[in-house]
């Protein structure tokens, strides 16, 4: 097959790499992909977004198969463009992707459906938003209902911080029309955990469960990321959760896919929150998360290609997935400053210097080639570093000491990824 991976992050980095391995991928491109991608794709400088663009590229190279890694092709219909040129793609249909689209929409389809979620309430209306909040207990959490790269949600302690946040998003448009409309919830407190599964309109199959770390300091402080890291399989976690995650979450939510017409095929990403003994929604994504993805795919012992080309074609009743009986955990190196201001394209160094094998990765996000064709660190989220090995403490030495080599003006990284692990049974 000649395949194409749409998307420029150490998520789309880890799909080409493990795509590039399949005896069944004759020629692999990305668009527009990094520096990281070219040493597993061949990339091609087209923007994400520029379908017409898209589409000549793939008549032109006859392309058989496409991986859509983020989101915003996905709410955009990219798949139903493709289906119509007869293009087989990964990732679900407009209709179904309004699960990540909208923050409103997923918590009255909880609500209709059964699926457990935290209490809430919707606003279009700044004023009306603003009266709510005069008389509730917190913290309460914020969100904008609409796409915000994994940064449009606050949790917030008091009156004054709500009103700020609010301000924000409804008033001065800090994400445009994502936040015209937000979602008021409860505030959890629990362990928050990764569930993807692969789902092909009616059959699915759950992958390790994973944890993001989404707050930009240790000890989970500071704003909100696109996520700092994140480690699987939870270790300690008792047995019966995955059960319990496919029969509250998983299974209810393929069915009333279903039954409201929005018949469901890529990857079911559900964000939940673990409170004591009882499973909560927090929110859907429509692709693989990133960074789950990278420790996800470095565990992952069977084709990518052909299980990614099942589940297109509806064969996931006929599909194994085989797992390395290990640990992997990814640590993301950003440029300081972000998710607000950083500064750009400093030369990342030594590289060179990491000897990367089947147990030590280094996937690239932004990264771009400068001039002299050094690579430099273009973007928020720069590096995401992942290894493996049987033993959790193991795995977190070893991929420190490989972050730990890698040096470029203005580097940050958390000191603690996978630090909740002890905690939980």
């Amino acid at each position: 097959m000649k395949v194409l991976v749409l998307g420029s992050g150490g998520r789309e980095h880890a799909l080409c790499w493990a795509i590039s391995k399949s005896p069944l991928c004759e020629k692999l491109f990305c668009i527009p992909g990094n520096a990281g991608i070219n040493s597993e794709a061949e990339c091609v400088n087209i923007k994400i977004n520029n379908f017409n663009s898209i589409k000549k590229f793939i008549k032109k190279e006859k392309i058989n198969f496409v991986v859509v890694g983020p989101e915003e092709p996905l709410v955009n219909g990219i798949v139903d463009k493709l289906k119509k040129l007869k293009i087989k793609t990964f990732g679900p249909n407009k209709k179904a992707s309004i699960l990540e689209s909208s923050k409103s929409f997923t918590k009255d389809f909880c609500k209709r459906n059964n699926i457990p979620t935290a209490s809430y309430k919707k606003f279009k209306n700044y004023r009306k938003a603003i009266n709510y909040i005069q008389n509730i207990n917190y913290p309460i959490v914020i969100k904008a209902s609409g796409l915000a790269a994994g940064k449009g949600v606050f949790i917030l302690k008091n009156k004054s911080q709500s009103k700020k946040i609010l301000k924000d998003l409804m008033v001065k448009k800090k994400f445009g029309n994502s936040g015209k409309e937000v979602v008021i919830e409860d505030y959890l407190i629990g362990e928050e955990i990764s569930s993807l599964a692969l789902v092909d309109g009616k059959n699915y199959i759950p992958l390790l469960l994973s944890q993001d770390h989404k707050k930009i300091f240790e000890n989970d402080k500071g704003p909100n990321t696109g996520g700092m890291g994140a480690y699987c399989p939870l270790p300690y976690l008792k047995r019966n959760i995955q059960n319990k995650i496919n029969k509250e979450i998983i299974e209810p939510t393929i069915k009333a896919m279903n039954k409201e017409e929005r018949p469901f095929n890529g990857i079911l990403y559900s964000g939940l929150m673990l409170v004591k003994e009882k499973i909560y929604l927090i929110e859907y994504n429509v692709r693989f998360g990133d960074p789950e993805c990278q420790p996800l795919i470095f565990l992952l012992k069977s084709d990518l290609l052909k299980v990614l080309n099942n589940c297109v074609s509806k064969k996931l009743n006929k599909t194994k997935i085989k797992w390395k009986k290990e640990y992997a955990l990814s640590v993301v190196m950003v440029n300081k400053g972000y998710p607000n201001k950083f500064k750009k394209n400093s030369i990342i160094k030594n590289l060179n210097l990491i000897n990367e094998d089947q147990n030590t990765k280094v996937f690239h996000s932004g990264t771009s080639l400068d001039n002299q064709n050094k690579i430099v660190a273009s973007g928020g989220r720069v590096l995401t570093v992942t290894s493996s090995d049987k033993n959790f403490n193991s795995v977190k030495k070893k991929v420190y000491q490989t972050v730990k080599k890698l040096k470029w003006k203005n580097s940050f990284f958390r000191k603690d990824i996978g630090f909740r692990a002890k905690k939980l049974k």
